[in-house]
């Protein structure tokens, strides 16, 4: 250990015990056994609990500070304190090393930060004679907040051990810290031990039902980004076409003010549209041609090889008929099956007109690319055949807005590239 380590913690210590002396004589006569005993067990239970299912999930969750509150409201400091630095020992699951004085370090530390932020919050009340103890609780979060992750950041500092971002990193706990310990106070006032219990259970349930959805969001994600490379390494413009289709479909989706978890999921879709392409013939999908008819009919089978490779993902099964239906017109007139209106899932409909926005916008080699005018005049053209009307009248008003410019300036670009090669 290093010498400035071990004066950092001798520091600490005596501090430590400064503070227990100040509370003991000053802040300690308001004790009851019960509620004494019964925060320093439940805080004992879940903090092992929280760090058992942490070794599991490598998620890092802490319920320290909310089950603190409560007590800093019903119990003296010194109490508070003896509750923070005893309450938070930990059961061993995987490592069963013991090292003597980090053991001390984090008990010293957790009573320092507890105790004052205990006596802080008593002060405060007592100044203030408020009803509601919102922000008495709020500066205690804070004061527990910063001493607890700024004894623990310097002594990774003198250890050479630091993070950089450590205080951003952990301070997107403290407010949601903050709002628990307030329920959970209000639910030990109100309703007693065993209402309380149950909150802590709930918020349990909750965590690990986030948890659970964001492991499938990213294994979502993680699809996705896999299926982007296999079309990427089948056609490279096909790969550059479903990436500009998904930022059209965000950008249509939020004007929309389509709900957040409907936009990622067609968004998401967006983004691999074109899958099925993968099976289709590289002479056909790298032609510079018109297609012949019988090439045509090849190609329009992509929607339903599409389908085919994603139906059988479970968390992608809601949103294949996007896929399978984006080349369905409003009228009925596309294909494969000639739905029409409602009968073609919302993000189909939205998606059609963003693939079809990104083909005028780009061109292809036996098309030439439109201009603003042009595309919004063929938007008009094509409201209520081939794209839905209300959906179309919302992308014109985003091109008069300006919001595509940048596709309409990448236009301008290769028209005028093209021109200087012609007159070179």
């Amino acid at each position: 250990m290093k010498a400035r380590v071990k004066v950092f913690l001798f520091t600490e210590y005596l501090m430590c015990l400064l503070l227990a002396l100040y509370l003991g004589i000053n802040f300690s006569n308001n004790f009851n056994l019960e509620n004494f005993l019964f925060m320093i067990l439940i805080l004992f239970i879940i903090n092992n609990v929280s760090l058992f299912f942490n070794s599991i999930t490598n998620i890092v969750t802490s319920i320290v500070l909310p089950v603190l509150l409560p007590a800093m409201v019903l119990l003296d400091p010194f109490w508070v304190a003896i509750i923070a630095g005893i309450g938070t020992i930990e059961i061993k699951y995987r490592d069963n090393s013991f090292i003597w004085y980090k053991f001390v370090f984090n008990r010293t530390m957790l009573f320092l930060a507890g105790g004052l932020a205990a006596l802080v919050f008593n002060l405060c009340n007592n100044l203030m004679d408020l009803n509601f103890m919102f922000l008495p609780l709020l500066i205690a979060s804070l004061i527990y907040f910063f001493i607890n992750h700024f004894l623990l950041y310097t002594v990774l500092r003198f250890s050479e051990n630091e993070r950089s971002l450590y205080f951003i990193e952990i301070s997107k706990n403290l407010i949601s810290s903050y709002f628990l310990g307030l329920v959970l106070y209000y639910s030990y006032s109100f309703f007693g031990k065993v209402f309380f219990i149950l909150m802590i259970v709930l918020i349990y349930v909750i965590k690990d039902f986030l948890y659970s959805s964001l492991r499938q969001l990213n294994s979502y994600t993680q699809i996705v980004e896999s299926f982007l490379k296999v079309i990427d390494s089948k056609d490279n413009y096909t790969e550059g076409h479903c990436k500009r289709v998904s930022i059209y479909t965000h950008i249509l989706c939020q004007e929309m003010k389509l709900r957040k978890t409907l936009l990622e999921r067609i968004v998401n879709i967006a983004k691999i549209h074109d899958i099925g392409k993968i099976y289709v013939d590289d002479q056909i999908l790298k032609s510079s041609d018109n297609l012949s008819i019988e090439e045509y009919e090849k190609m329009k089978k992509h929607s339903v090889y599409g389908y085919e490779i994603l139906k059988d993902i479970d968390i992608m099964k809601e949103d294949v008929d996007i896929i399978l239906n984006h080349h369905e017109r409003y009228d009925g007139g596309g294909y494969p099956y000639g739905n029409s209106g409602d009968d073609i899932p919302l993000g189909a409909r939205v998606l059609s007109i963003c693939d079809a926005f990104d083909v005028m916008t780009t061109g292809r080699s036996y098309k030439p690319s439109m201009n603003k005018e042009e595309v919004i005049e063929e938007l008009r053209k094509c409201a209520g055949g081939q794209f839905d009307p209300d959906i179309t009248e919302v992308m014109i008003k985003l091109i008069n807005k300006d919001v595509f410019d940048d596709s309409f300036k990448e236009i301008e670009e290769n028209n005028n590239y093209q021109l200087s090669l012609n007159y070179s």
